[in-house]
């Protein structure tokens, strides 16, 4: 058996003795502090069947953490050597007691270490975003020519393991990856796409559904990554797997060569371009449908931009009763919806804004235009609170100034569980991050109301389906890019009064019940626009 070749420190040989799924909780370094997550057991023995059928000699855990997925490789065979490695120094230290016996346990960066080809390799790499790393641009460089692929300097650290781990694998390896399945819908994710099709080729890409919460003490989205070393022209399986039991069954499929067809709930992406949503092929069914009768996007009526940011809502979010006990003058703030839940229905209104001021809700921004006094000692407030140091204010000319905004026309939730939220903006509140904003082109000045009537129509479903992007526990969000992007009819022009009829009839259907306010809006959507919705 030939020994592992790593470059680290090493910090010893396991002993085993504890079991890594029932270490202690209360370890004084939270594993999670580094982006990690452990792998629930049932999950880590299917990872380590795929690794363990091509009995490997050597299996790597590249972020081994309290040793639970090697763990499961050495319950089906304990003469394979381990090796784990982790950058957490304290994390290794207990390891050493949770890793199987024998386990070569290594101190080090796994991005940055030198591994000899193994046989196997089995991870749930951390995941952290690329805001939080801290790799200069030569080691992006460095990153880029070992893996042979351009990379967005957005990219997640779990997808750099990803590419390493393909680097490290040694020919006929296998290896098992669990990672989030945000990169198959993210703008960063594009160049890893286009790298998994021409030079990877997974076996395949199972995408656990978004509806299974897999870990307990996070939400977060799952899909295991299958790899097989070879030269074979196999296709890309992308599988929707609803429970672990279907993903024993297709596993058993891909271990005994059983021949698989594309079908519901499996697909091959061999030629799907790399730059399209592939979760939204799979999760919404989109593939093999015929395309939306649509001509246009979102993105050619309408500007669509993030809500405003303040850093610190606690502070620069007011109710009138905040305002009353700072003495802060109307001058100084403007109306806003700063909570998702604030603003319900088709439009948000003058009167809606109105009740939400009645309510005492946080519905006005601090936006000091004058010098009054009590502006300034409610600014002496944040400073004491360290306000002015937190990120986006230091990052502001002005630390207590917000955004330069408009209200916006059409108000687009940007977390939602089923459809997102559409709403018309007659009421010129601004709003913050919880909803992006739509602003009309020049020429479309009065288009508003009628594309708030197609975005509440069944047909936009699909438009949305195409685009939304899938979080764990079936959570949808949108990107404003996403919205842009959204295919949706050619609009006719519409003039002040065309606007205002469509206005009174989308107040109008929020009086009905669901299932006929749905058929309203449909028919009329479908007579204004000439579609069948």
């Amino acid at each position: 058996m030939a020994p592992f070749i790593c470059s680290g420190d090493l910090i010893g040989i396991a002993s085993g003795g504890l079991n890594p799924f029932d270490v202690d909780s209360s370890w004084k370094s939270d594993p999670r502090n580094m982006g990690q997550v452990s792998t629930p057991e049932p999950l880590a023995m299917l990872m380590a069947h795929w690794v363990m059928s091509n009995r490997p000699a050597t299996v790597l855990d590249p972020g081994v953490g309290s040793g639970g997925l090697l763990s499961a490789c050495y319950s089906i065979d304990s003469r394979v050597a381990l090796l784990g490695i982790d950058k957490d120094p304290e994390l290794l230290d207990r390891t050493l007691s949770s890793a199987p016996t024998g386990t070569k346990l290594v101190l080090n960066d796994y991005l940055k270490t030198t591994i000899g080809c193994v046989d196997g390799v089995i991870a749930n790499p951390p995941y952290i975003k690329a805001q939080r790393l801290t790799y200069t641009e030569d080691d992006w460089f460095s990153f880029e020519q070992m893996f042979g692929t351009h990379l967005d300097r957005l990219t997640n650290l779990y997808a750099l393991f990803l590419l390493k781990i393909w680097v490290d694998l040694a020919p006929n390896g296998r290896a098992a990856i669990l990672i989030p399945f945000e990169f198959l819908n993210a703008n960063f994710g594009v160049p890893i796409k286009k790298h998994l099709l021409e030079c990877i080729r997974p076996r395949a890409i199972v995408i656990i559904d978004p509806s299974i919460n897999v870990f307990a003490d996070a939400t977060t989205t799952s899909t295991l990554i299958l790899l097989e070393k070879n030269t074979h022209n196999t296709p890309i399986w992308f599988k929707l797997a609803r429970s672990l039991p279907d993903i024993d069954d297709f596993l058993g499929d891909l271990l005994t060569e059983k021949p698989l067809a594309p079908g519901k709930g499996l697909l091959d992406l061999s030629h799907v371009p790399p730059g399209i949503k592939w979760l939204n092929l799979l999760l919404n069914g989109a593939d093999g449908k015929e395309p939306l009768p649509f001509g246009k996007f979102i993105g050619d009526y309408f500007t669509v931009r993030r809500g405003i940011a303040t850093g610190a809502n606690d502070f620069f979010c007011l109710s009138p009763g905040d305002m009353l006990r700072h003495r802060l003058d109307i001058s100084n703030v403007t109306a806003c919806i700063t909570k998702a839940s604030d603003a319900n229905g088709f439009v948000f209104t003058p009167d809606k804004f109105s009740s939400l001021v009645e309510q005492d809700r946080k519905c006005f921004l601090l936006s000091p235009t004058t010098d009054l006094v009590h502006v300034a000692h409610y600014l002496n407030i944040g400073q004491e609170r360290g306000i002015d140091q937190r990120h986006l204010p230091s990052h502001r000319p002005v630390w207590y100034l917000p955004e330069k905004r408009q209200s916006s026309d059409i108000l687009v939730s940007v977390f939602s569980r089923e459809a997102g939220k559409f709403i018309l903006n007659t009421s010129f509140a601004k709003n913050l991050t919880c909803f992006h904003g739509l602003y009309a082109k020049e020429g479309n000045q009065h288009l508003a109301p009628l594309m708030t009537l197609f975005l509440n129509s069944s047909l936009s479903r699909e438009s949305f389906l195409c685009v939304n992007r899938f979080y764990g526990n079936g959570l949808n969000k949108l990107e404003p890019k996403d919205v842009t992007d959204m295919p949706c009819p050619i609009f006719p022009p519409q003039n002040q009064e065309q606007a205002g009829v469509v206005t009174g009839r989308l107040l109008y259907f929020e009086s009905l019940p669901p299932d006929e306010r749905q058929l309203e809006i449909d028919q009329l959507a479908g007579k204004l626009l000439c579609i069948d919705c």
